[in-house]
């Protein structure tokens, strides 16, 4: 896109690309458009909008339910679950997804109060049918449940609710119909092959709970258990009657369950289910420490009888209310800073090495970039191959049988190639005394040609 300007056609290894909507792929271009082609401008647009994502979750949480702490503990506990800070600072889709799907429960926290904010509720969606198109379908639900009132009421937001329509169809439709029109398979392989992973409709009623939950414990670590925690206690104590909480158990269940049928979840698919985790945790605790407020002044009442009479015949107690209150916030917070920072210290060698080096495949693929002839990838990392030798690559394993292994590949009539391969398959054609050319070398891969 950077170098043809053209931000319709996105082309992947010198084919057309349409595994995934373009959002992600247009912020990354205008990051290389202003900044060039290197790391850190892949990575930018992801890193900014996972802080983004942050800030909004504070946002939610005050919108939601008037409480500062609550909004400052969500956002700690989005901002240090292990997979969010791994996928949002290195240039994956999931960070362009997670912000517009927190930017869309936002605006319609906000559209709720004041339904002027509609409009903008539809722009920030049809965002995020443009970062991943089912995935982000689920908020639909959660855009209708709390403005539900307002859209029926046409005669009185007609004009908002057109304008609405009008921002998600002009976001949303020029990339899909275009698509649509120019290639046959679009509808099959973008919705039903990609998006659904090919799922049947009767695999929605038969959930299998062990991989993707292992897969979300992996991705939050501690606040695992907290959340379930929470969950039970919002649930038995019969606090999920309230509006405000009710939607983030609906949020929670619309976003999670889909995964929880499906065999092909994979860790990083679950880190949209952290931003309703997030608030249950936040929301959970808060409500529980309420809880035993409520009954320690019981207590107190009972027992004590230091309580005094307003003139009205109301009791109060004697400032102890008010130094219970901030005791129960102090430890509040000093509860999800000490978890945070558990999580951090723990998690901290595994995002940030301590010493900076070169992985042996991409130094082999930037080895690789510097031949002019055709490239051959023999192992699995295709996309950091075509990455960081910056030109079109081909696995071995999608050509045809006869040149599908390496073996046959360098006794084929190929000319003019490099191949990429694992030292110890080099071993093996040395032992099977097959000729080839060692061009690069280094302690896990080679680059070969024909001799």
């Amino acid at each position: 896109m950077a170098r043809t300007g053209d931000f319709m056609n996105m082309v992947w290894n010198g084919k057309p690309y349409y595994d995934h909507p373009p959002m992600g792929f247009w912020l990354m271009a205008i990051s290389y458009k202003f900044f060039g082609v290197n790391e850190f401008t892949t990575r930018l647009p992801s890193a900014l909008l996972g802080i983004f994502s942050i800030l909004f979750m504070y946002k939610i949480g005050v919108e939601l339910f008037g409480k500062k702490i609550i909004g400052f503990a969500s956002a700690l506990i989005l901002g240090t679950s292990v997979w969010y800070v791994i996928r949002t600072r290195s240039g994956n889709l999931e960070s362009v997804f997670v912000f517009f799907y927190v930017l869309t429960i936002y605006l319609s926290v906000k559209s709720a109060k004041n339904f002027n904010w509609f409009p903008l509720v539809m722009i920030s969606f049809g965002g995020l049918i443009l970062s991943k198109t089912l995935v982000g379908i689920s908020a639909i639900i959660l855009i209708l449940y709390l403005n539900f009132r307002q859209i029926i009421s046409i005669k009185k937001n007609f004009v908002l609710i057109l304008i609405g329509g009008l921002f998600f169809t002009l976001a949303v439709f020029p990339w899909y119909s275009y698509h649509i029109k120019t290639y046959q398979d679009f509808i099959e392989y973008h919705f039903i092959h990609k998006g659904t992973r090919n799922k049947e409709f009767s695999s929605y009623f038969h959930p299998m709970l062990e991989q993707p939950l292992f897969y979300l414990h992996m991705g939050v670590r501690k606040w695992y258990y907290i959340w379930l925690g929470s969950l039970g206690f919002l649930l038995i104590s019969f606090k999920f009657i309230r509006k405000n909480i009710f939607y983030l158990l609906l949020w929670n269940f619309i976003i999670l369950y889909p995964f929880l049928t499906s065999k092909e979840t994979e860790l990083w698919h679950l880190i949209p289910v952290y931003l309703p985790l997030s608030l249950i945790i936040a929301v959970g605790a808060y409500e529980g420490i309420q809880l035993v407020n409520h009954v320690l002044k019981q207590l107190v009442n009972r027992h004590s009888g230091e309580s005094r009479q307003r003139r009205d015949g109301s009791r109060i107690d004697s400032g102890q209310a008010r130094m219970t209150k901030l005791l129960s916030k102090f430890f509040y917070l000093v509860f999800f800073l000490y978890i945070a920072f558990l999580q951090v210290k723990i998690f901290y060698r595994e995002v940030y090495p301590a010493n900076k080096w070169i992985p042996d495949d991409v130094e082999i693929s930037r080895a690789a970039g510097k031949y002019n002839r055709s490239i051959y990838l023999d192992d699995d990392y295709l996309p950091i191959a075509i990455f960081y030798s910056g030109k079109d690559v081909q696995p071995l394993a999608y050509l045809p049988d006869d040149k599908k292994t390496l073996e046959k590949f360098i006794q084929s009539d190929e000319k003019n190639y490099v191949v990429i391969t694992r030292n110890w398959v080099v071993d093996d054609l040395k032992k099977k005394e097959i000729k080839y050319k060692l061009l690069e070398k280094n302690n896990s891969f080679s680059i070969l040609t024909k001799p």
